[in-house]
This record gives structure tokens, sequence and C-alpha cells, in this order.
């Protein structure tokens, strides 16, 4: 599943990982103001797309049902960066989903009934999301200035959350704006950080 979240109107495209052909189109309303990150789950087998907006919601597709969504997921959340609502998304442990709640911080919400649980604060307004399973850990790209987003802000960080206890651990800092992706090598547990005008760092565990 791909998300083409600056056409109008955004669309979803599926794609067959089989023969690469394709499998068909999900369009939203014209006035939704684009999309978020989107997660496969390999446990329910279903691909969840956040919806921002005025409809804060995850929108669930199961591959073999397509195109229309079989559920969707209402999540209440406001506030944050630009009144940035619903970002991130990861599929974590334990029929578990880690996402972005604007400024209160990361929410995790059961992957098939869309159940909201625990909140995780210090790690609000990020931008993307990412479970690592070969440190059970949630990465969280995102702005160090709560009242500056993007390349403009002065500093950015990665928070790291247990993805077991969903509790807060710490975070890692970074000189720079743009820091809003992140993504974790499972072998040698390297995180990947771009930094805008910076490059890509590399940190190391332990280092």
């Amino acid at each position: 599943m791909t998300s083409n979240d600056g056409d109008a109107p955004p669309f979803l495209t599926f794609i067959s990982v089989t023969d690469g052909s394709l499998l068909g189109h999900y369009y939203y309303p014209k006035d939704q103001d684009g999309m978020e990150q989107p997660v496969w789950d390999r446990d329910t087998g279903w691909f969840y797309q956040n919806v921002p907006g005025a409809r804060n919601r995850i929108d669930v597709f199961d591959p073999h049902k397509l195109p229309n969504p079989i559920k969707s997921f209402p999540v209440e959340c406001k506030g944050g960066v630009l009144d940035l609502t619903l970002s991130g998304l990861a599929a974590g442990p334990n029929g578990r989903l880690m996402t972005a709640c604007g400024s209160v911080g990361g929410l995790s919400i059961d992957a098939r009934t869309g159940k909201i649980g625990k909140t995780v604060p210090k790690v609000g307004d990020a931008d993307e999301v990412w479970y690592d399973p070969g440190t059970n850990r949630y990465y969280f790209a995102h702005s160090a200035d709560e009242d500056t987003a993007g390349s403009s802000a002065p500093a950015g960080a990665v928070g790291v959350v247990d993805a077991t206890t969903e509790e807060f651990l710490y975070e890692i800092p970074f000189k720079g704006g743009g820091v809003h992706s992140v993504a974790v090598n499972s072998t040698n547990k390297h995180i990947f950080v771009p930094v805008n005008g910076k490059g890509i760092f590399v940190v190391a565990p332990g280092k």
C-alpha cells in the first residue's frame, strides 16, 4: 500500500507483492488535508492508514477485501506543532499499534479493536514512529522546540520508548532542524536519523 497524500484528492494504491500488479485505489474526499504514516501489521495482516484532520482516525484495510476500509478507529487528538494531530504509526508487539498524538505524546491502540491504551509523554509532535523488534523499542523522531516545526527548528531529538511497558526511556538529541524521520537496523541496532542540512546521523548502541 502506498499513500499519495499530496494529490487532490489524496489516495491510496494497492499493489501485489507477488507480481507487481495493480490491485486498486482508494480515494479520500478532496478536502482531506493530507495523510500521515501508514503501516502493515504482520499479526493481523491488515494495512493501517493514519488520517489526520477534523475526523482523526486510523482507517483499516484488509488486502483480501479491497479497496474500501473494513473499519476505522476514531482517535481523539488535538494540538501540537502546526496543529498537527495524528502523525506517526508503527506496529509493535502484543497486538498494539503506536501512534503520535500531537503534543500529547505517543498513544497505543489495540490493532484489532481500536481500543485506546496508554499515553506516552515526552515524545509529542513526532512526525514518524519506528518499531525495532531487535531492541523491542519504539523510536519517535520529533522537533525539540515545541513552538517550531520541521527544518526551521533549532534542534531535534529521537525519543526512545520501551515497547513492552510503553514507558519513556530516554531521548537522543540532535543539533539542527528537520528531525522527522528515523530508522533502526534490527541486526546491529544502529539508529539512522536524517538532519536537515547536515546529513544522516548514525547512532551506535552504547555510543
